[in-house]
């Protein structure tokens, strides 16, 4: 895992970076070791489908393991196995969360067959042992970090996440060391149900999970990964290297209205696509009453139900499927970086099929001092709005035109005490909820991070 980012003033170098940590984070875990590369995986095996172990970064605990009281977390870590979690509400306190829902609107994407796509998120050992060991699983626990006088006196300290290199501190800024050593890692999956036939799981790095969907029953299904951020604080790199990853099937580029397949590098190890996850050529306004095939369409209200009576009227089904296009092709750069990958990749990897959509990097890295308010720098994140927006189509679908990472990223703050929380009306009853980017006032930062105003229950 790279521990340095060296800023060189082009891009490659970050795509570079990104495509290393990729492989390091899917290769298989040690067992008994989360967290840890397996040392006697052979380089052969990387990404077989027939290799069901777990991955370095799904060994990784989930948000809300991280966030879970001691009982609750030890009563999850006495299971030797467990199925990937996948529902539709995430319940962490008076927190309301939806995991099928994408960061800034809260909307869902379904696929061509008419199922959803979920979200999983996950702390490295770095962030998550300083978290658990700063007490920053509560507002209180936050506030104090974040205001901490020792630290500003010091001017290190602070909620300042792990950068690795033995360059870490606590809240007050004393040394400290956490994890790995090997920086913060912070990692957004998105997940679709694959054919119960088992058809597609060559082209997809799989897992089984349990299934908790808006309406019926839950089960369990094979689903498939079909985007990745890998968000890294490492030394040189304090505004986080911004790295995201989908699988090819996606879906089309745009091409201003006339979508056109996406542009590879040459891989004589993939097999011909049989259709798109998230878009349709054959879809006529007949067979889409809904969003009429027009390309990444907003969903409006949810029906309550999957089939005709839908209420409320003028809603939109859950299982109705979403044209998706990507408005921005990748470009040369990343298309380098990844036709270079995949020359290492085995015959038969799943990982023939995945490709780098684009790195975010601080050109001009500031440290993050004690204190520290929103919005916080970009440290001149490259490439920037004005350029290109970096979008992920299946995590940020409705936003390809207006937000990229650290525009969001900048203002996201600490929690916020319940007193004077966001309140709603969700399924009948007063819940609270977090709008990731929609921070409109100053308060303590959280570098760069959303986990804290998320995750947290008291």
């Amino acid at each position: 895992m790279p521990t340095l980012f060296l800023t060189s003033g082009n891009q490659i170098g970050a795509d570079c970076l990104a495509w290393q940590e990729f492989i390091y984070l899917n290769w298989r875990a040690q067992p008994g070791n989360p967290g840890n590369p397996d040392p006697t995986a052979s380089a052969a095996d990387f990404g077989l489908p027939t290799d069901l172990q777990p991955k370095v970064w799904e060994s990784y605990e989930s948000l809300e393991q991280v966030f879970a009281p001691q009982s609750s977390k030890m009563a999850s870590k006495s299971s030797a196995s467990q199925l990937l979690q996948l529902a539709y509400t995430s319940e962490l306190a008076n927190i309301h969360l939806l995991s099928i829902g994408q960061a800034g609107n809260g909307k869902w994407l379904t696929s061509q067959g008419g199922d959803l796509v979920y979200y999983d998120v996950r702390l490295n050992l770095d962030e998550a042992q300083f978290i658990q060991q700063n007490q920053l699983t509560t507002f209180a626990g936050q506030q104090a970090c974040a205001s901490n006088q020792q630290a500003q006196q010091k001017g290190v300290g602070g909620l300042n996440l792990p950068q690795g290199g033995n360059q870490d501190t606590d809240c007050s800024g004393n040394p400290q060391t956490y994890g790995l050593n090997l920086g913060t890692i912070e990692l957004k999956s998105a997940w679709v149900q694959l054919p119960v036939d088992h058809s597609l799981d060559y082209r997809y790095l799989t897992t089984q999970a349990n299934i908790v969907p808006p309406i019926g029953q839950p089960y369990t299904a094979t689903v498939g990964l079909v985007g990745l951020h890998i968000v890294h604080k490492l030394q040189g790199g304090p505004q986080f290297v911004w790295a995201t990853f989908e699988q090819i099937d996606n879906d089309p580029d745009n091409n201003n209205g006339n979508p056109q397949p996406p542009q590879l590098p040459p891989n004589p190890n993939q097999q011909p696509a049989t259709g798109y996850q998230f878009y349709s050529a054959s879809c006529t306004s007949q067979s889409d009453p809904f969003y009429q095939c027009k390309p990444n369409e907003l969903p409006g209200t949810p029906c309550t139900t999957l089939a005709p009576p839908y209420q409320p009227s003028g809603c939109d089904p859950y299982n109705a499927p979403i044209q998706v296009t990507r408005i921005y092709a990748v470009d040369s750069t990343a298309n380098s970086a990844t036709g270079y990958a995949w020359t290492l990749m085995p015959a038969k990897s799943v990982f023939n099929y995945y490709r780098l959509i684009e790195v975010q990097w601080p050109n001009a890295p500031a440290p993050l001092p004690p204190g520290s308010v929103t919005p916080l720098t970009t440290g001149d994140i490259t490439p920037n709005a004005s350029t290109l927006i970096t979008a992920n189509t299946t995590a940020e679908t409705y936003v390809q035109n207006t937000h990229t990472c650290m525009s969001c990223h900048m203002n996201a703050p600490i929690a916020t005490p319940s007193s004077v929380a966001l309140m709603r009306v969700q399924n009948g009853s007063m819940q609270r909820q977090v709008m990731l980017g929609k921070q409109t006032t100053s308060t303590y930062a959280s570098d760069y991070s959303f986990i804290f105003a998320a995750g947290t229950n008291h």
